[in-house]
């Protein structure tokens, strides 16, 4: 098949849907699909000269032809969107769809499978159903945006099963729930490396460093993270690692990020949190091996489609994380992952307490997060994937 992935971001943009579908074309590369990404201009990598009709020709990556051609997301990004579609033949179009990841400030995208119809199969991956901005007291058109999107597409895909609940209840159109796997290739770094973390952090032998991982905004609950470390002796540290706010929704994070640094110094902890920044995949895993345990406590908590976490399962971390809003059988309390209540800062440094203080129970969670993380391989997300697209196609 000849595949068009849309996604609002895409590296090297920061960001969770430009990951994943950075591994989900090389994924489906694999197995014999020819890929087509549309996306941001900023995604575009820097080669100094840049004409005109550069920015027109693809890029080509050595699993996909890249299109770093959509200035905004606006109306006239439908239109170039169509003329890639119609220029290289595509057979079905895939539209990763975040509203943060699209500027939010525009249904343009959300009317792009009702502007395909007749054109080509589409298909939409809702990597969670929160709804764009759009304007000032847009009110309902906001989640009109989004179920018309899902009903005009001729199919739709979700990472978790709350959203496919929802959706299956109030579309027509076929959904298939397809998870999502790790952001993160894994590496295994030599202790050396894990020694140089914690001398770099000041850390004496005796402490004990707690590991965040993803972008910071409100949902992801960073600010109980930071009540909790309050809540625990001064052998106890704290490190951020990645990027703080990503390429979408960067104002709003920003604001967060400003309120987290401002929660540091009203607790006093400035000397006890540490901070990567954006690092390459293989520094990242330095950092999640670094860490005695990973805490994780969604305020929505805990869900399939977080790139973040499958990149923590897949590296066979211990993980601290809040309990899920709906029944989620593969994330097993003390098989798996460990879980607390949303929004208690003391149960959860009771929690790290408890982790940190059983290395029995600590090296059994390892072990059954490296388990779970095989039901969510790439390999298996492609090939479900271009099974779902087949059937799109056979369906007239």
């Amino acid at each position: 098949m000849r595949i068009g992935l849309v996604t609002g971001e895409f590296p090297p943009m920061e960001g969770g849907v430009g990951a994943f579908t950075q591994e989900l074309a090389k994924a489906l590369a694999n197995i014999g699909h020819e890929i087509h990404i549309i996306t941001d201009r900023r995604a575009r990598p820097f080669t100094g000269e840049k004409r005109v009709r550069d920015l027109l020709e693809p890029i080509q990556l050595d699993f996909a032809n890249l299109h770093p051609i959509v200035r905004h997301w606006r109306w006239s990004s439908v239109a170039s969107i169509v003329d890639v579609v119609l220029r290289y033949e595509l057979d079905v179009v895939n539209i990763q769809y975040q509203a943060a990841a699209y500027d939010m400030r525009s249904p343009a995208v959300n009317l792009l499978p009702w502007r395909l119809k007749g054109v080509v199969k589409t298909a939409v991956t809702f990597h969670d159903l929160r709804v764009p901005y759009l304007f000032p007291k847009a009110g309902r058109l906001r989640e009109t945006a989004v179920q018309f999107m899902a009903r005009q597409a001729h199919g739709v895909v979700v990472t978790n099963l709350a959203d496919y609940q929802q959706l299956t209840a109030s579309i027509q159109s076929p959904v298939r729930q397809i998870p999502i796997g790790s952001n993160i290739i894994t590496y295994t770094p030599t202790q050396a490396e894990i020694n140089q973390v914690r001398r770099d952090f000041g850390l004496a032998d005796s402490d004990r460093l707690l590991g965040y991982f993803g972008f910071l905004n409100e949902s992801k609950g960073a600010d109980t993270l930071l009540q909790a470390l309050a809540r625990l002796d001064e052998r106890h540290h704290l490190v951020f690692i990645g990027g703080q706010t990503g390429s979408s929704d960067p104002d709003n994070n920003q604001i967060f990020l400003a309120s987290l640094q401002q929660l540091v110094a009203d607790l006093g902890l400035q000397d006890r949190v540490h901070w990567t920044g954006f690092v390459p995949d293989q520094q990242v895993s330095v950092y999640l091996h670094a860490a005695d345990v990973m805490v994780m406590p969604y305020r929505d908590g805990v869900s399939l489609r977080r790139g973040t976490l499958m990149a923590v399962l897949a590296h066979g971390r211990s993980l601290i994380t809040t309990t899920p809003t709906i029944p989620t059988p593969e994330l097993a309390h003390g098989k798996n992952v460990w879980l607390v209540p949303v929004d208690e800062p003391t149960s959860l440094a009771e929690a790290v307490q408890t982790i940190l203080d059983d290395d029995s129970l600590r090296r059994q969670l390892g072990k059954g997060a490296i388990k779970v993380a095989g039901l969510f391989s790439w390999e298996k997300i492609a090939a479900e994937t271009a099974v779902f697209f087949e059937f799109l196609l056979a369906n007239k």
